[in-house]
């Protein structure tokens, strides 16, 4: 089930909701397509189809930008096929245009989009399917 986070600091007054995880109706990569931008859906279709895959991971992730620390939710998705090779999208900020990089760490160690303070905190606004 995905879910609506709102992520706020405690320093200022930055909130942001961003969709994450991935509902009922993304049971295949396929079933989904249109969250893939036009100009990856050609590829990613071809090798879904014409490829022996081994693994597909897909879903809203949340990024942040290293240079302004811009803050963005984003389809991402992963295709292992041939013999590991592997497909994946990057994306780049909407504000800067730096690439983008996935939060690995807990939320409140990353630092805040306007403040640059580390002293976000996150909680779940609604759920998704």
């Amino acid at each position: 089930m995905g879910q609506g986070i709102t992520i706020d600091c405690q320093s200022c007054e930055y909130i942001k909701t961003l969709w994450v995880g991935k509902g009922f109706m993304y049971s295949s990569l396929e079933r989904v397509i249109n969250q893939v931008s036009p100009k990856r859906r050609e590829m990613v279709l071809d090798i879904l189809h014409n490829k022996d895959v081994h693994k597909v991971n897909y879903g809203h992730k949340l990024f942040q930008c290293p240079k302004c620390h811009n803050l963005e939710s984003r389809f991402d998705f992963s295709i292992t096929y041939n013999n590991n090779k592997k497909y994946a999208p990057y994306f780049r900020c909407h504000k800067c245009r730096a690439k983008l990089y996935p939060v690995q760490e807990p939320i409140d160690n990353i630092p805040c989009p306007k403040c640059g303070r580390k002293d976000l905190t996150q909680f779940t606004t609604l759920f998704w399917d």
